[in-house]
């Protein structure tokens, strides 16, 4: 499994509060790799051992249900988006099904229904128990901070079961995973009232949402697409959802220079200004076929703060105006 950049941050963050600077976490992680530090930069290829790294340098073995709570929906991209503007809990959960795979995070969840309770069963695709159990603690967690949010209730489980032995800790799981938790038991899951999932999100938003599912349905369509810088890229700029980060900002987050993402970008035949131009034209299309939004509302979208500026970018782009385009 690796762990996404978004929710890269919130690790390191949280390491900061015990005293635990980023160096210290790279110069850990990758010597538990086998692999040299290089600039003290923590890339991809060794991502999946910071979160039993983070446990053992903070030296709390609840460090990763606590970094759960810290998870808020930015470190789901384009699906935590699509999540807070569904109508209900109902509606959210099977969303987040349909698209977790976008995720890369290496869990599958399963959805059932017995009487009148909801089983959110969660496998986890690792071979080292170890590393189930810490991906597990994190993302239950993570589910309760998150339902939470949205509700803007305390969210209460029936029961919670988990397919590991009882751990040292296991009185802190009281703190952080609101429901009675059984241990040892054949699988991972959280069993609630089936009346929960009418609950209403307090961000539901039906017009944004038809937009961030559309999204996530291109992103879904493309997972199987082997992705090099570009297209990791072109994934944050969609997940911007309107707000386009700059350079410096897309560099900060894959933890790469400026300088070494142009040269990964050039060695593509692109560049970022490029890549951005694409997303904002894909986009642009979407917006005035499938809405009903004026393009001077399309333009403020995709950060263009003069209309015209984005008409004549529009007509670079695909040689006829926004309003043409849009009735044919």
């Amino acid at each position: 499994m690796e762990i996404e950049f978004a929710a890269l941050r919130p690790l390191l963050e949280l390491l900061e509060q015990y005293g635990i600077s980023k160096q210290e976490l790279i110069a850990a992680v990758t010597t538990r790799d086998g692999i040299k530090p290089k600039k003290a930069e923590l890339n991809s290829s060794h991502i999946q051992n910071s979160l039993n790294t983070a446990v053992t340098l903070s030296n709390d073995p609840s460090f990763v249900l606590r970094l759960g709570r810290n998870l808020d929906f930015s470190s789901l991209g384009t699906i935590g988006f699509a999540i807070q503007s569904c109508a209900n809990l109902r509606n959210g959960l099977k969303l987040a099904i349909r698209y977790h795979t976008l995720l890369k995070s290496g869990v599958v969840w399963i959805l059932s229904f017995q009487k009148d309770e909801v089983v959110l069963q969660l496998n986890v695709e690792m071979v080292d128990p170890y590393q189930q159990q810490l991906i597990t603690e994190l993302v239950f967690s993570q589910f309760f901070a998150l339902t939470e949010f949205l509700t803007g209730k305390n969210f209460y489980a029936t029961q919670i079961n988990l397919n590991y032995p009882k751990p040292d800790y296991y009185r802190k799981y009281k703190k952080y995973l609101p429901a009675k938790v059984e241990f040892d038991q054949t699988e991972n899951q959280i069993i609630f009232p089936e009346a929960i999932l009418d609950l209403p999100i307090r961000t539901a938003n039906p017009a944004g949402q038809v937009i961030f599912q559309q999204q996530c349905e291109e992103l879904l369509l493309d997972l199987n697409r082997i992705e090099n810088t570009s297209s990791v890229v072109r994934r944050l700029l969609i997940q911007s959802a309107g707000e386009f980060p700059s350079l410096v900002q897309v560099a900060k987050k894959l933890y790469m220079s400026e300088s070494t993402l142009r040269r990964r970008l050039d060695s593509e035949s692109t560049s970022f200004r490029t890549l951005c131009d694409e997303v904002k034209n894909v986009l642009a299309k979407k917006y005035l076929t499938e809405t009903e939004l004026t393009v001077a509302d399309i333009a403020h979208l995709l950060d263009y703060t003069d209309t015209a500026n984005f008409r004549r970018a529009f007509v670079r782009w695909n040689k006829i105006p926004p309003n043409e385009y849009r009735q044919n």
